[in-house]
């Protein structure tokens, strides 16, 4: 917006700590040009916000775009949608055709034993894929693995070794699998698209394999408009010679630790060492005791920096929390899985270590710098969610999982209104900044006590809309 400007009339703004006053905020020329009392000049556009709350453009900070994308176009093989034996087969055959088959969000609660032979008696005559909702796992019946193993002949036998499991379940191949049987790239642009209606203008993409060709891949999509939120790429340790632009900025060195395959502790000890030396800092995928053990037995011996993050933290005994604090790394996690999950959890967990998981409360008054993500697609991609979930503790059936790892609306809001290089400190909205901003319908007091989606009205990326409700 060079040669006019946007004055958004008589919106409600906050602090870190609450609403302050209706103002009036003109945008030009990308930024925050003046907040007050305004009057509007010859040219302007101008928005009544009519009291409603007008915050910084939501970032989420554990997100996988790609996934995202590409679950779009897949067919929900777990809950909510998905419950049982009966409904995944009645789902999976609704599905008739000749290439591949995508199932995403599986869950072990609809079926125990899902492999190759249950998909080829009970699932469509085609190639069929399904992936467990931790990610880590694909399912796929006789003719996917006859496709692969095909597809796969270019590969060095080590990597076809790993896509030959007689059952079908082939584990911690994901981006093999991506190569060999994606026949299209994933709909990102509109995956773009849905995040700009929850009111999401960045987002930090934690997906290991993330390399120089995603950078590149991300970089062509933003220059085009598919790709309409700016982007922290996190992943592998080749990104750091990666150019950067106003769009996409390179992250941390993404580490996914799987506690049943440890790697050698040395390796990741070098690794977050080598990170450290390049200026890079070190996020550590931690879903188990074991595997935040691990990682912070890593980070004493290499030595810690102020913006290393444990990534999830899904269980933090009370023992870890103050050797986290000692070593001053961040947590970025995920309150959503307690409605997304918590069900589940209530009838899989001991009781004793419900209060262990997905904490938010206990970190923060224990000084440990605390941000939220969704972890799209194996979260739900609408923070909003994550803010109510934060706030309420509740599941999707009523049950409060961890009531005293409950934060205020307030903080809810503000782990989502982080800088994508700075997720710990929320923004505000101040002369000078960019303007990416999200306009509700409603003012804060009743946004706090009804964090919907819905609400959004409008969102702006460097002063451009890209998102307004109908």
């Amino acid at each position: 917006m060079t040669d006019s400007s946007l004055l958004i009339r008589e919106a409600e703004l906050l602090s870190s700590r609450g609403p302050t006053a209706i103002c009036d905020v003109r945008i030009k020329d990308n930024v925050i040009d003046a907040i007050g009392e305004l009057e509007a000049h010859p040219g302007d556009t101008v928005i009544d916000a009519r009291g409603s709350l007008l915050i910084p453009g939501l970032h989420d900070h554990h997100a996988h775009l790609v996934s995202y994308a590409a679950s779009l176009v897949s067919v929900p093989c777990g809950p909510p949608a998905v419950t049982n034996e009966n409904e995944l087969a009645e789902t999976l055959n609704e599905n008739p055709g000749h290439g591949w088959l995508r199932g995403t969000g599986y869950h072990e609660s609809v079926l125990p034993n899902l492999d190759r032979g249950w998909l080829d008696s009970f699932g469509p005559d085609r190639p069929v894929r399904i992936q467990h909702r931790s990610g880590r796992l694909w399912i796929v019946n006789s003719a996917g693995l006859e496709t692969i193993q095909e597809q796969s002949q270019i590969l060095p036998d080590h990597e076809r070794a790993r896509l030959s499991d007689s059952k079908g379940l082939l584990y911690d191949v994901d981006e093999l699998i991506s190569d060999l049987t994606r026949s299209a790239p994933p709909p990102v642009d509109l995956a773009s698209q849905q995040l700009a209606r929850f009111g999401v203008t960045g987002i930090n993409d934690m997906t290991p394999a993330n390399d120089k060709a995603t950078s590149d891949w991300f970089t062509t999509l933003q220059a085009s408009g598919n790709l309409l939120q700016k982007v922290r790429l996190s992943g592998r340790p080749e990104l750091t010679v990666c150019q950067t632009g106003d769009g996409l900025t390179i992250g941390e060195t993404k580490v996914h630790l799987h506690d049943t395959s440890l790697p050698d502790i040395r390796a990741l000890v070098a690794l977050i060492f080598e990170s450290h030396e390049q200026h890079r800092m070190v996020a550590v995928h931690c879903v188990t005791e074991v595997e935040l053990v691990f990682a912070l037995s890593a980070f004493r011996s290499a030595g810690s920096q102020w913006g290393d993050r444990i990534e999830h933290a899904s269980v933090v005994p009370p023992k870890l929390i103050d050797q986290i604090r000692e070593l001053e790394l961040g947590i970025v996690t995920q309150p959503n899985f307690i409605f997304e999950r918590g069900d589940a959890y209530l009838k899989d967990i001991p009781e004793a270590e419900h209060d262990f998981l997905y904490r938010c409360r206990s970190l923060i008054d224990a000084g440990i710098p605390v941000a939220f993500g969704t972890d799209m697609p194996f979260g739900h991609p609408d923070p909003w969610l994550a803010m109510r979930s934060a706030a309420l503790r509740t599941t999707s059936s009523g049950h409060v999982l961890g009531i005293h790892e409950r934060v205020s609306p307030e903080e809810a809001l503000n782990m989502f209104l982080g800088e994508l290089d700075a997720p710990f400190s929320p923004r505000v909205l101040t002369p000078g900044q960019t303007a990416d901003c999200c306009l509700l319908d409603a003012p804060w007091h009743e946004i706090r006590n009804d964090f919907d989606s819905g609400h959004v009205r409008m969102t702006l990326k460097n002063g451009d809309v890209i998102y307004k409700s109908a």
